[in-house]
């Protein structure tokens, strides 16, 4: 396991609860963002006792929650109900300033509640929930909710010392800022790190994108179809329905269903872009799994893929995301007000124009930015072509054009942006 990285605002967090007079706290994430990490690290100095419960039976939950006594106090529990149990962990506990964790409280029963109440009202001990939107279940005050959000960009690249800054970026445009899918991409270069996590005979995170699939509440069929569809950039809900041989209302109500997941968005449009819904794939490792993985599982069949062959299908994901990627640069070095794409009525909107509102000084300004992520210089053909495509971009504030080459601009092109007046953002940027 790598070395814990960021988190700070949130450990400091902790430590304020542990310092007042109510301790109870609820951490708000989603699988995979580091929640059980960052409360194991708070605790490094402390005594804690965690219990995780799992997505099954009433049963299930309280031989859990027995057993994860048993092993701190070291004696047998026989205990069946919530405030039985809540009766052993006070005496396992007494005496000491433990840490309470329940974990993944979205799947405890609807009888943990009113017992966790019971001790809390009775203890001053600091309870830490972690869970995903359940916090009104709890008739309890909390000091802190704790929204544990995705880690930015730079902290997730710490995480991988071996790997040269390209490579550490491109892992980042895979995982996301997901701490858990950087663990386990976490070798000493990119290629490396995919076929380790997808490639594998045992592939983690090809198993963890089929374990998303199937916990949607989309049904793992039409779930896969819709967002084949859309990773082959069919985003427009009346295609897919028409492709899949479905009926709009329902494809809609699948499209909610994914959007509601994080598995889809829908793209923002900008100025006199179409102002039908466009969905693409939001989660960047399903995305990558669809564009680079089922993609080509689909046409080699009993195939075993390997790394040179899907290779140009990871370049495609690369230059997809990487829009992406330019909007984070925008959201962290300019006051956005508003950031989305523009594409014209009738086109492929597969590498729509992003576009961006931002504030200076007070004054709405518009950014229209071209974004290659490619292994060859920007020309000046490239400025040539953004300068008359930001033309039809209308019905925005004043414009000004921007370019993201992760491979940097040649010096025809340098001379000419700087005449004008385009910003550049290159590899000493973005790196």
């Amino acid at each position: 396991m790598a070395t814990f990285i960021g988190r700070t605002e949130e450990l400091n967090r902790l430590k304020s609860v542990f310092d007042c007079n109510i301790r109870n706290c609820y951490i708000n994430t989603t699988p995979r963002m580091g929640a059980s990490a960052l409360v194991k690290k708070f605790c490094e100095s402390r005594k804690s006792i965690t219990i995780t419960f799992p997505e099954s039976t009433r049963r299930m939950c309280i031989q859990v929650f027995a057993n994860a006594v048993q092993n701190y106090s070291r004696e047998t529990i026989f205990s069946e109900t919530f405030q039985d149990l809540f009766q052993d962990l006070k005496r396992a506990v007494k005496g000491t300033d433990a840490v309470i964790i329940f974990e993944r409280t979205h799947f405890a029963p609807e009888d943990f509640p009113p017992a966790l109440k019971e001790f809390s009202d009775n203890n001053d001990l600091m309870i830490v929930l972690i869970g995903q939107g359940d916090s009104d279940r709890y008739d309890i005050t909390f000091s802190e909710i704790i929204d544990l959000g995705e880690l930015p960009m730079q902290e997730c690249r710490r995480i991988h010392q071996k790997m040269n800054p390209l490579d550490s970026l491109k892992t980042y445009m895979v995982a996301g800022g997901r701490p858990a899918y950087h663990m386990m991409l976490n070798k000493s270069d990119f290629n490396e790190s995919i076929e380790k996590g997808f490639l594998s005979n045992y592939s983690k995170l090809g198993a963890e994108c089929e374990n998303l699939l199937r916990r949607s509440n989309v049904p793992y069929g039409i779930c896969c179809a819709i967002l084949w569809d859309i990773a082959n950039c069919m985003g427009r809900p009346v295609d897919i329905a028409n492709t899949e041989g479905i009926s709009r209302q329902l494809c809609d109500i699948y499209l909610k269903k994914l959007t509601e997941e994080g598995l889809v968005r829908t793209l923002t449009p900008m100025g006199n872009a179409p102002k039908k819904p466009f969905y693409v794939i939001d989660n960047p490792l399903i995305a990558f799994y669809f564009i680079a993985i089922k993609s080509n599982q689909m046409v080699r069949a009993e195939e075993k893929l390997e790394l040179k062959t899907i290779l140009p299908s990871i370049d495609l994901f690369m230059e997809l995301r990487f829009r992406d990627i330019c909007e984070e640069y925008l959201k962290t070095h300019y006051k956005c007000i508003r950031v989305g794409r523009w594409w014209s009525k009738d086109e492929n909107t597969s590498k729509p124009t992003l576009v961006a509102i931002i504030d200076v000084q007070g004054t709405e300004k518009t950014i229209v930015a071209d974004c290659k992520f490619r292994f060859n210089k920007m020309d000046a053909d490239a400025l040539k072509n953004h300068i008359t495509r930001s033309a039809l971009v209308l019905d925005t504030p004043e414009k000004s054009l921007m370019m993201f080459s992760i491979s940097g601009f040649d010096d025809k092109l340098i001379k000419k942006a700087r005449a004008e007046n385009v910003v550049l953002v290159g590899p000493n940027e973005l790196l």
